[in-house]
């Protein structure tokens, strides 16, 4: 019934759901052969308390409320497909006239004319954060709101969408239909731009190298032919074929001393290179590091924010039940 009498039901639920079990049934469920039934009780069975039906209500509640909170929710509506209760069998008459009535038509044509792309910030910065500098990483998880609005205008400006296209919120973004499936493609293939960039100058560092490969070998024949002219002007026997033989012969030893140079000073900028290779790699190690501790001390953080929440409404609700 309503008015008082449906209050004085409600105030009377625990006192009537106060049906305790028998200390051995859950033992005895417990040891179960089968271990669906065994899980349910074996917490129950280690537990010396006689636990009461309304208390165990209350604490399942609770744990499906927690499971809730930290899944990502879907409206799910079931629709009858015929009445003969077969497989693979679809109604359209009776499915049309339960998507109408139910209104999931209706909600379908306001979210197609709205913004049914909906997301947080950063969410949407972590699904694409291979787009996104290792500075602009760090700042989608430890920066502030601002910030990461910023970053996501950037991202969508980036991948061409107009204003008309989407509304950024305080923590969301909302978008057009199909802002997600075109977000997706437009950024593959701008990451597709950037690694076609990244192998155009790894080529040009390859040529690069090759160039001074290049002048090596031109130095060695050069060398060559300094000791084969000091060769040849060592087997005269004038006095001027001396000469040039002591000529072709400085200039000899000054190709060497310039190759022995060259080659010296492109040793040095290898070394200095790969020098310099292993600490960005070390850099990007500690960067890629601190990004992580950021992000699980964010998680941690709106996970806190979440249950201080919940522990709020509670507390808020408890006055009411009273």
């Amino acid at each position: 019934g309503g008015g008082a009498g449906g209050g004085d039901v409600a105030r009377s639920f625990l006192k009537k759901n106060k049906d305790e079990l028998h200390a051995k049934l859950p033992a005895l469920m417990a040891a179960s052969r089968w271990p669906f039934v065994r899980d349910l009780f074996l917490a129950r069975a280690a537990d010396s308390r006689r636990g009461e039906v309304a208390r165990q209500f209350a604490a399942s509640m609770k744990e499906l409320t927690e499971t809730l909170a930290a899944t990502d929710q879907h409206f799910i509506r079931c629709i009858k497909p015929n009445d003969r209760r077969t497989p693979f069998d679809f109604d359209e008459a009776l499915v049309r006239s339960q998507l109408q009535s139910c209104g999931v038509l209706a909600a379908a044509c306001v979210a197609q004319a709205g913004f049914p792309y909906r997301r947080t910030f950063l969410s949407m910065l972590d699904d694409f954060r291979d787009l996104l500098t290792l500075e602009e990483q760090r700042l989608a998880w430890g920066g502030s709101a601002a910030e990461r609005k910023a970053m996501v205008r950037k991202l969508l400006t980036q991948a061409g969408f107009a204003d008309e296209d989407y509304q950024l919120g305080r923590t969301m973004v909302f978008g057009s239909a199909g802002l997600e499936a075109q977000f997706a493609e437009r950024a593959r293939e701008l990451r597709e731009r950037r690694e076609a960039d990244e192998r155009a100058r790894q080529r040009e560092a390859e040529a690069m190298s090759a160039e001074q490969k290049a002048r090596l070998a031109e130095m060695e024949r050069e060398r060559e032919e300094a000791h084969a002219a000091m060769i040849a002007a060592a087997e005269a026997a004038t006095v001027d074929a001396e000469k040039r033989r002591l000529e072709a012969e400085a200039e000899a030893r000054a190709k060497d001393a310039e190759l022995e140079a060259t080659r010296a000073a492109m040793q040095q900028e290898l070394e200095e290179r790969r020098a310099a290779a292993d600490a960005a790699e070390a850099q990007r190690a500690a960067d890629e590091a601190a990004l992580e501790e950021a992000r699980r001390e964010e998680e941690a953080r709106l996970l806190e924010a979440a249950q201080r929440q919940r522990a709020a409404e509670e507390q808020a609700r408890a006055p009411a039940r009273k």
